[in-house]
């Protein structure tokens, strides 16, 4: 567990307690002391340094894309990266930021796999940012079409998959396009998540996508959290690395590295102009 949670109603005798717990590798991340008339109640948020280096550990910087010659499926072609994730957490907008924006995939050429033909515009949709950025798309509707696409993707240097939201309850829904995600072998699957799901229902959800093979976690919407701490939480309840954050509506603007802005919300090094919204 990445941090643990320690409460009483005395401040020194709650750190004393987690102090005993984690020892002199205890590190307080965040307090909260409320009174009720002459009553407190404290909460201490507390980490090993330890469980930080991992943390530090699990925040990827940008990287350049894999050579065609080193795909990270032991083949050469084009890097191939995957966004899934729940209904409404911004997966189709959150493609094309990472496919136009210089600081990601913008400098290369990039290709876009849509896999998402159960919702009502979604072809529509990925289709108006292609056209607006003369990207080629590709649309799988079967696993028979899935080889095809990727051949016709093949000058990429990139290729970004675009997939369905839905519930978990859509059981036969899932098992198809998910079965078409696992034809196309990509290279990194990313979990999108809206930062402002609770907290506790995030494990769950993603649970509910395991069966992606899910190599990285991305948050959306963190421009309508008031307090960054969600940032950390949302990475202690998903224990996979986060390469971007997104933090607007702006295509292709609105997505930023992650590291530095999560790293500052535990205190633990300066925020950059550049990682966080104007």
């Amino acid at each position: 567990m990445l941090f643990e949670t320690f409460h009483g109603t005395d401040l020194r005798q709650v750190f004393e307690e987690a102090h005993r717990a984690l020892g002199d590798d205890c590190l307080v991340i965040r307090s909260d002391v409320q009174r009720h008339g002459s009553r407190s109640r404290v909460q201490l948020v507390v980490a090993s340094g330890t469980s930080l280096d991992v943390l530090r550990k699990r925040l990827d910087p940008p990287a350049p894309i894999l050579p065609r010659t080193h795909g990270g499926r032991g083949r050469s072609g084009p890097f191939v990266m995957a966004l899934v994730g729940p209904t409404g957490a911004g997966k189709t907008t959150t493609l094309a930021k990472l496919a136009l924006n210089p600081a990601s995939f913008g400098a290369t050429r990039p290709g876009i796999l849509s896999l998402d033909t159960f919702r009502v515009a979604a072809i529509e949709q990925i289709q108006q940012y292609a056209e607006i950025a003369a990207l080629p798309l590709e649309v799988a509707y079967d696993a028979r079409d899935i080889a095809g696409a990727l051949k016709r993707l093949d000058k990429c240097d990139a290729i970004l998959i675009d997939t369905p939201g839905r519930s978990a309850r859509a059981l036969e829904a899932n098992g198809q396009w998910q079965a078409l995600l696992r034809s196309a072998a990509p290279d990194e699957t990313h979990l999108v998540i809206p930062v402002t799901m609770r907290a506790d229902l995030l494990p769950t959800v993603a649970h509910q996508f395991s069966n992606c093979r899910l190599t990285h976690l991305l948050m959306t919407k963190t421009d309508e959290i008031a307090d960054d701490t969600m940032l950390a939480d949302a990475c202690a309840a998903i224990e996979l690395p986060v390469r971007w954050l997104c933090d607007g509506q702006a295509v292709p603007a609105d997505v930023r590295p992650a590291q530095a802005r999560i790293l500052h919300s535990l205190g633990l090094t300066a925020p950059r102009a550049a990682d966080r919204a104007a």
